[in-house]
């Protein structure tokens, strides 16, 4: 049971990882929409801040888009455990029934 429970853990610490990091991405972005073009304006008006506060846009833009990335990635489990190939998965399991059925090979019951 503690197995399961540590699993459970880890899925909860990764989804509140995936929140965090979807909300300081949406943080980061909206620092973005409302440096940059602010920043430009500036420029345009001649004024040196403005230079700054377009720098300011690009690295929050940086960090919106790593920060979705991790996000992502983050997002994602793993298809399965890492561990050695099992050799037995395609081998055909014979039944632990010692007692035939029906079709049984050379009874002509239930084969062709």
């Amino acid at each position: 049971m503690s197995a399961l429970m540590e699993g459970l853990q880890r899925d909860e610490r990764r989804r509140r990882r995936v929140t965090l990091l979807v909300v300081l991405s949406c943080v980061t972005g909206l620092g973005t929409w409302l440096a940059a073009p602010f920043g430009v304006v500036l420029l345009t008006r001649g004024e040196p801040v403005g230079w700054a506060l377009v720098a300011l846009g690009v690295v929050l833009l940086a960090a919106t888009v790593v920060g979705i990335l991790a996000a992502r990635r983050a997002h994602r489990v793993p298809e399965s455990a890492s561990g050695r190939p099992n050799p037995r998965f395609d081998e055909p399991q014979p039944s632990p029934d010692p007692r035939g059925g029906y079709s049984m090979v050379g009874s002509q019951l239930g084969s062709r």
